[in-house]
């Protein structure tokens, strides 16, 4: 079959622009095939052509960027096709006077942000593994991360799309301004939709102005689980508010207590008084001003920690109200967990092995309160074994219409979301 795929892809892209999975991915954890074909498509166009193909052969394909969450959510089911997006790199249009940026979906997020620094300017995101993202990858996937807190979620910060349907016709959503009425707003539909919709190929973004000043005020001990509720009430204006377990503090080497870890983005005056008036509110617990290099070295730690191509593991984004986060810690700890959580009540477990039933446990906790677990990454074997997303709420019925009316033959990502 894949030698047939192959056959008619030529057809469409150079020979240069064809791979085998086993040849192009690099050493992750994939269950797909090596075997499985890899078309990298120089254009939206051409991508159109693929999609298109696809739907009158009914391979079932699966989008992706760099593939660094290629392995996120369930096992795709019987795939006969992989596109990458990484040559739709280009920039299109970057409008510095309106803080706004239009990139093809290929385009890494690290490369995109280098760009953008020449006009003082950024993309307020954390992802995961930022050397490997695409823009497009972030967007299917929702990947936010802390600055959450200040800048809102991909869903507030993504102003428009284009995208190629199941049959490959190409559509535009949204535009290229922040205030904007045109039409229903796809670009929130396709967030988060891990590419079961459409193949997204270029996207607006809302930017902001590169802080002139940075500080993060580390505070480890127990009285750090009060302060969470106190600074998210309080007059202060931080980038982001993260609560670290106890476990993820001594895995950094900051001690063996929960930690709250505020990060302060302004003009430095700002900084300066803002980080004072939270070390008034620590009192006499134990705290670490971290700035420069520092603070550099710490964020890359936390995210590396968590996120690193190089290690296995299981992780697990959770979410639950705030007000819940600091019982949630505990039972973290208890399951032999590190956890990473932000503001929102939104974060990161992370085991390096554990079992099905220990996994179930947390979820149990966490539906319990209102709140979720959703497996990420994890061995094929252990995935197979559970429900990767959990309870759906009330909306799966819903959702599953939605994915018929955009893809009714279910030819992209089959089984990897609903």
């Amino acid at each position: 079959m894949s030698g047939e795929i192959v056959q008619q892809l030529k057809q469409i892209v150079e020979p240069s622009a064809l791979r085998m999975l086993g040849e192009w991915l690099e050493p992750r954890t994939c269950a797909l095939s090596p075997d499985t074909p890899v078309v990298l498509p120089e254009s939206a166009a051409q991508l159109a052509e693929v999609v298109a193909a696809s739907t009158k052969n009914r391979w079932r394909l699966v989008p992706c960027g760099h593939s660094s969450k290629l392995d996120w959510g369930r096992i795709p089911e019987k795939i006969d096709l992989l596109i990458s997006t990484s040559r739709l790199n280009r920039l299109i249009d970057h409008a510095a006077g309106d803080l706004t940026v239009t990139a093809e979906a290929g385009l890494g997020f690290q490369a995109l942000q280098a760009i953008l620094a020449q006009q003082g300017q950024f993309l307020a995101l954390d992802p995961a593994y930022p050397e490997h993202a695409t823009l497009g990858g972030i967007l299917a996937t929702a990947d936010a991360g802390s600055l959450r807190h200040r800048y809102g979620s991909v869903r507030d910060l993504c102003l428009g799309v284009t995208f190629v349907r199941y049959d490959g016709e190409i559509v535009k959503a949204g535009g290229r301004v922040v205030k904007n009425v045109a039409g229903y707003d796809l670009m929130k539909l396709f967030t988060g939709s891990f590419g079961t919709l459409g193949i997204v190929t270029e996207m607006t973004f809302r930017l902001y102005p590169v802080p002139k000043a940075s500080r993060t005020i580390l505070i480890v001990g127990r009285s750090a689980l009060p302060l969470f509720g106190s600074v998210k009430t309080s007059a202060l204006t931080p980038s982001a508010v993260d609560l670290l377990s106890a476990s993820t503090v001594r895995q950094l080497g900051f001690g063996n207590e929960p930690a709250l870890a505020v990060r302060f983005w302004n003009i430095p005056e700002s900084v300066q008084v803002q980080s004072e008036e939270l070390l008034a509110f620590a009192g006499t617990a134990k705290t670490m001003q971290l700035y420069d290099a520092a603070e550099t070295q710490f964020q890359d730690q936390l995210r590396g920690h968590f996120w690193s191509s190089q290690k296995s593991g299981i992780v697990a984004k959770v979410g639950v109200l705030p007000t819940e986060l600091p019982a949630l810690l505990p039972e973290v700890e208890a399951l032999g967990a590190t956890g990473w959580f932000h503001s929102s009540g939104i974060g990161l477990v992370r085991w390096e092995d554990t079992s099905v039933e220990t996994i179930g446990k947390l979820r149990k906790f966490l539906e319990t309160r209102q709140g979720f677990l959703t497996v990420l990454e994890a061995p094929a074997t252990l995935k197979a074994q559970l429900d990767v997303w959990g309870y759906p709420g009330n909306a799966l019925k819903l959702m599953k219409t939605l994915q018929r009316q955009f893809d009714p033959q279910t030819l992209l990502s089959p089984g990897r979301f609903i």
